[in-house]
């Protein structure tokens, strides 16, 4: 009889007890053939209630439709056009990393567990695009992480 006190007890601490939000993230990206000429666009969300709700906003967002759109391109349009989610994500971050220059091919993004990965992953994408002249300025452009 007294075991079923104590799991009775232990039963109605446990529902009583606090459970992590489900957040998530997603980044979507629009790339064309020709970053240099057409530029590149992004959305990053994190934090949203359900996959859903992340892979709709970043898409969202990439596609310049959402008030905090970032896109990078001398003519976006090709770029917003060829949006499209690349990763949902939950307690990660999501970094795009860029050469800044206009008229410039250097663009790289990675998700992981940490800030400091997901920059490190995606500035190496980044230079790996730039070409060995432009490689020195690529620069973390955006992040975004979605809480523990």
């Amino acid at each position: 009889m007294k075991s079923g006190v104590i799991v009775a007890t232990f039963g109605a601490a446990a529902l009583l007890a606090p459970v992590p939000a489900a957040a998530w993230g997603a980044l979507a990206v629009g790339v064309p053939n020709n970053v240099a000429k057409d530029g590149f666009a992004y959305g990053i969300n994190s934090n949203a209630p359900t996959e859903e709700v992340a892979r709709a906003t970043a898409l969202s967002t990439c596609r310049g439709t959402e008030a905090n759109a970032q896109v990078h391109s001398p003519s976006s349009d090709p770029a917003k056009a060829l949006c499209t989610v690349v990763t949902s994500f939950q307690h990660q971050c999501a970094v795009v990393a860029e050469d800044p220059a206009a008229g410039t091919p250097g663009i790289g993004w990675a998700v992981a567990a940490s800030l400091d990965v997901a920059t490190q992953q995606a500035m190496d994408n980044c230079k790996a695009t730039a070409g060995p002249t432009r490689q020195q300025f690529c620069k973390r452009d955006a992040y975004n992480c979605d809480p523990v």
